[in-house]
């Protein structure tokens, strides 16, 4: 009874928390089909010119939404250089190598959420072999001396090796999949431009004299009462006009920079492109790289139902019975938080 609580206990802790590492994927992969399936009822992209020919509003946009799922929007002001930098860029170079940035998380939201929603399930699968390997080393000195009725430990060493021996690669892949988004697609430039442009608006009051040419381009195609980047009207029109100001704002050294609060360097240097992120090989290319990233459901549900089966065994009940409350229960969880997710 002793070890089959425990092993009820641990397996239990274990399936809790291979759940809520699995929960960032399936968050990732419902709002990549979502935004394809908004882009594919998405009528008006014109394939020639790879911008939308008439108005669509930026925030039912594929890029839009799927960079706001790979990045915290409210943290970008950070990513600006100033002015006085002696850096040639707007923006500043992410640090994908560490997820906690002077006592705050960065802006890679996906990382983030999976590193630190993994972190609590690869400690405990380390404590648990460790201990079965210390229990063994404790109570027979060596592995060579273990008698048939003390094999128990062994195997449950060897399970919990097994077990930690795929989450530690399925954990350090899928981390290096997604840090490989971040690096190898244009979501950040599309982003930070974006922010650029939110500034812009949001200080369109403050600055309206000289930010006037811009903020009058803005509200041509958006109106005047135009509070955020997500609420622009985007169409052909308004992108090349943009593109055009940019060049004419740049033939002096001073006036290519837009006027804001913290005197952020802010001169649109992505709008050229901007074309680019909405075509339609852009965005296979980015549907791509999210799929290597969540291919690895299905090592997360082999996993689920190892420790459902062990379950399972160690209350001996009905494993179909066990696995579908489980997965029921942890359906409607999922969802509420998908929920929360769109809400924030």
């Amino acid at each position: 009874m002793t070890e089959n609580f425990e092993l009820t206990t641990i397996t239990s802790i274990i399936l809790l928390l291979i759940f809520v590492s699995f929960t960032p994927l399936i968050y990732l992969k419902y709002f990549k089909d979502l935004n394809n399936n908004i882009e594919l009822y998405n009528t008006i992209c014109n394939n020639k010119s790879n911008v939308y020919t008439n108005d669509v509003i930026i925030k039912n946009t594929y890029m839009w939404n799927i960079s706001n799922v790979f990045f915290d929007f409210s943290k970008l002001e950070k990513y600006f250089h100033k002015k006085t930098a002696t850096e040639n860029t707007d923006k500043k170079e992410i640090n994908r190598f560490f997820s906690i940035i002077d006592g705050e998380f960065n802006i890679m939201k996906i990382y983030n959420d999976y590193l630190h929603y993994s972190i609590p399930l690869f400690i405990v699968l380390w404590l648990v072999f460790l201990l079965n390997v210390y229990n063994i080393m404790l109570g027979y000195g060596n592995f060579s001396n273990i008698s048939s009725n003390n094999k128990y430990f062994l195997y449950a060493a060897m399970y919990a090796f097994f077990n930690v021996a795929i989450f530690t690669i399925i954990f350090s892949l899928i981390l290096k999949k997604i840090t490989e988004i971040y690096k190898d697609t244009n979501l950040y430039d599309y982003i930070i431009l974006l922010k650029e442009l939110d500034i812009i608006i949001k200080q369109k009051d403050i600055y309206k004299t000289e930010n006037e040419d811009i903020i009058n381009i803005i509200t041509k195609y958006s109106g005047a009462d135009i509070k955020s980047i997500e609420e622009v009207s985007l169409n052909e029109k308004f992108v090349r006009e943009l593109i055009e100001l940019k060049k004419i704002r740049s033939s002096t050294e001073e006036g290519k920079f837009f006027k804001n609060s913290k005197n952020y360097r802010l001169t649109l240097e992505n709008i050229d492109n901007f074309e680019l992120y909405n075509t339609k090989n852009n965005i296979e290319k980015i549907n791509n790289e999210i799929d290597d990233v969540t291919g690895f459901i299905t090592a997360y549900i082999i996993l689920i139902f190892m420790s459902i089966y062990m379950l399972s065994q160690s209350i001996k009940s009905n494993f179909t019975i066990i696995a579908f409350i489980i997965i029921l229960i942890y359906i409607n969880i999922i969802s509420i938080h998908v929920i929360k997710k769109k809400l924030e």
